[in-house]
């Protein structure tokens, strides 16, 4: 498999190209999200009835901040920095920031040794055109998913049907791991506006001793870092019950930021979520119960 067959590409010539906010919301109304335009601000309906920006990381003003929908029981959005002083809400979030610092050698020891490794053992490339993903991607991402229990496996119907989607979008970036001819892992992101977004990385659980997941982190930053138009880039919301994994996160240098938000709750709803679903309560609020 070479660079040539039109399946993988050389990560070191590959871009990320970003969005606007307009063009996302356009997007993600295109896969069925309900999207809703208010303040000449783009919102998604995330779960029935609550808000977001499409682009998390967009700081609206307070006079932007308010209720996007008339049937809604909440919202949630970052602030600009001159209207902190309103924010009653918090949102802990990885942020890579200082991108153009960004270099092996201002990492641990242990994710240097990593690097290194993964280096030796895996080819990180771009996946261009879904084939590979296609025939090894599913196998990959039942694995990570049996492992760590993210989120639910998708039927393989679905699954194809996403990455055919994302194949064909210009603004999607997917970077894949090699061992050989064979998939260990991958990552899938974009951009909007300056910040990128890692949506979502797969490792297979045989893969994990090659330090594929530093490796392909490492490749997605790189790609980010050369295109001189992102600034930061999203890794997750604080996922504090995961120690373990928010500790690899911040050694990669996914420092947790705390933004100032503004947060609207139904009273009732937001009681069932403090007392029900603490962590993510403390990923809406910055808070857990009292």
């Amino acid at each position: 498999m070479n660079f040539d067959d039109g399946k993988i590409g050389d990560v070191s010539r590959s871009v990320i190209i970003p969005m606007t906010e307009a063009e996302y919301a356009q997007k993600l109304r295109a896969r069925g999200i309900n999207i809703v335009c208010h303040q000449e601000r783009y919102w998604k309906e995330i779960v029935l009835g609550f808000y977001e920006p499409v682009h998390l990381m967009a700081r609206l003003t307070s006079e932007q901040a308010t209720r996007p929908a008339l049937l809604s029981w909440g919202f949630r959005t970052a602030l600009d920095e001159k209207d902190r002083a309103t924010a009653n809400a918090i949102m802990p979030i990885n942020l890579l920031s200082e991108l153009e610092n960004y270099d092996p050698e201002n990492l641990p020891r242990k994710r240097r040794a990593d690097l290194r490794k993964s280096m030796k053992q895996v080819r990180i490339v771009e996946l261009i055109d879904g084939s590979i993903l296609q025939q090894q991607g599913y196998e990959v991402l039942c694995s990570s998913l049996q492992r760590t229990k993210h989120d639910k496996i998708p039927t393989k119907a679905n699954y194809l049907a996403t990455i055919a989607a994302e194949s064909a979008d210009r603004h999607c970036l997917t970077i894949g791991g090699m061992i050989g001819n064979k998939l260990g892992g991958y990552i899938t992101g974009w951009a909007v506006d300056g910040t990128a977004y890692m949506v979502k990385g797969y490792y297979a659980t045989e893969a994990l001793p090659t330090s594929i997941v530093t490796g392909l982190y490492y490749g997605f930053i790189q790609v980010c870092k050369r295109s001189g138009k992102i600034h930061q880039i999203a890794n997750s919301q604080h996922l504090k019950e995961l120690p373990n994994l928010c500790f690899y996160k911040e050694s990669m240098k996914f420092l947790v930021h705390f933004i100032p938000t503004k947060l609207s709750m139904n009273p009732v709803m937001k009681q069932l979520i403090r007392w029900r679903y603490p962590n993510k309560y403390y990923r809406l609020s910055g808070q857990y119960r009292s």
